[in-house]
């Protein structure tokens, strides 16, 4: 007994008390506690005794008024369910509430809650429940699933996000998303908008604590993204220039591992969606769950591919691939990941696809807008059936109410007249009659966007220096 620390000195004799368990169980008690929970000779100990250890730690942890002895109990039960799978298992068998005399999500839940400011009791607590949750049976674990998001909401919700706070929290959400039938609740309780801000709005005295908190997020935006309306949400919350940013910011392996895959996800959801609405087959069958995608980009349809284009993925890909990584596979992806967006590029910068989106009417700052080998190598098709691109685009800064459009027509316009050979001589073609006045006004307009687009676009037009306009953007 004289190896036992007090805690579990303190513990042991509770246990004998309250008649718990039988004293062979006690003796076993008394053995783990004397070893490091993730070292071989506990997991010899235990081999074979699962259900017997999970439920006597369950018991002493329910039977006790003790916070220091409570603590020391959920502590060591969690980190024996982090070493142990089997173990940890049995916190979600199929009768856990007949067996451990009490659901055991739902207990670790009320604890967590009810001692959440000492978080040597409610950070163990929270693991647990996380734990219970991703290997019981969902249909009996509805309250405790509903409690469980609300708790985590009200974590993630602090004005100021601090890692000791928020880690175990941001930990159980990546241990409950990798049970593929729990992860709905992430979007019913709209836990995807938390993300962007644990990944770059975090307070923490030491960098280990922030990677290691950034490594769980990514894990939880993975995880997530297996889900099509998974994608759609994180997408929503603008993640890929988030993940981008990861990318070129973090040195951590395991973080770049994470977020590539993430992306990976999303490329190879909306290449499954385009394949399949291109060419539907009557033989192929498809998840109802892929139409999902249709809802992104308000309505429009995924276009995740060409957001990464438009945020600079290549570039950095491109320095990426230059780094050795000890994970093989990291390279692999970036390969995967490169040759999907060069593709994609070509297919972005093309005239036919620009032809496209002009001539409906709505533009939006996709990458060919931006791509000056775009405009050098196509400017001269801007005169093909009758300059009818041109006066599309002249149609929309004339007419469109839609700010986007406005100032995205704006910044081609100054385009069109910079590259092509005639440069401003376009602007007295009767197709853009008024055009010149209209930009002139824009240059007031009270979206600032409208205005700097239209302030650039007069620039061009009036003045010959290019480079020197080039310089000012």
């Amino acid at each position: 007994m004289s190896s036992l620390t007090p805690d579990a000195v303190d513990t042991i004799r509770h246990v004998r008390e309250m008649r718990i368990v039988d004293e062979s169980t006690v003796r076993l008690l008394e053995h783990l506690f004397t070893c490091p929970p993730s070292g071989d000779l506990v997991q010899s100990l235990i081999e074979g005794k699962q259900q017997l250890v999970a439920v006597a730690l369950f018991k002493a942890a329910k039977e006790t008024h003790s916070t220091h002895i409570l603590g020391f109990v959920l502590r060591f039960f969690a980190d024996l369910v982090f070493s142990s799978t089997s173990l940890a298992e049995q916190l979600g068998v199929q009768d856990a509430e007949k067996l451990f005399g009490d659901a055991p999500a739902k207990f670790f839940l009320y604890i967590a809650t009810m001692y959440r400011e000492d978080r040597g009791v409610s950070d163990p607590a929270l693991f647990l429940a996380a734990t219970a949750l991703r290997y019981g049976v969902p249909e009996q674990n509805t309250e405790a699933l509903q409690r469980f998001f609300a708790h985590v909401r009200e974590i993630l919700s602090a004005e100021t996000l601090e890692v000791p706070a928020v880690a175990f929290a941001v930990q159980a959400c990546a241990i409950v998303a990798r049970k593929k039938s729990l992860r709905h609740y992430f979007f019913e309780n709209q836990i995807v908008e938390f993300l962007p801000r644990l990944l770059f709005d975090i307070v923490a005295s030491d960098a280990a604590s922030i990677i290691q908190l950034i490594y769980e997020t990514l894990l939880v935006a993975w995880l997530l993204s297996y889900e099509y309306i998974g994608v759609v949400e994180l997408q929503r919350q603008k993640m890929i220039p988030h993940l981008h940013r990861v990318l070129q910011r973090l040195q951590k392996e395991k973080c770049i591992r994470v977020a590539l895959m993430a992306l990976w996800n999303i490329v190879e959801a909306e290449r499954r969606y385009i394949a399949h609405v291109t060419n539907p087959s009557v033989a192929e069958w498809v998840s109802a769950e892929m139409y999902d995608l249709g809802r992104a980009n308000n309505g429009k349809g995924p276009a995740f591919i060409a957001e990464m284009v438009s945020v600079g993925m290549l570039k950095t890909l491109a320095q990426l691939s230059r780094r050795k990584f000890g994970d093989e596979d990291i390279g692999g992806i970036i390969n995967e990941l490169q040759s999907v967006l060069e593709h994609s590029m070509e297919k972005l910068t093309s005239f036919s696809e620009y032809r496209g989106e002009v001539l409906s009417g709505v533009l939006e700052w996709s990458p060919v807008h931006t791509s000056a080998k775009f405009w050098r190598e196509n400017i001269m098709q801007f005169d093909s059936n009758g300059y009818e691109v041109l006066q599309a685009l002249g149609k929309i800064i004339m007419t469109t109410h839609q700010e986007l459009s406005l100032a995205v027509a704006c910044y081609d316009l100054g385009e069109v007249v910079r590259h092509h050979p005639t440069g401003r001589a376009l602007l007295l073609l009767p197709q853009l009659d008024g055009v010149k006045a209209r930009v002139m006004g824009l240059m007031s307009h009270p979206n600032p966007e409208v205005a700097k687009n239209a302030l650039l676009a007069v620039q061009k037009i009036m003045v010959q220096r290019w480079e020197y306009i080039q310089e000012q953007q």
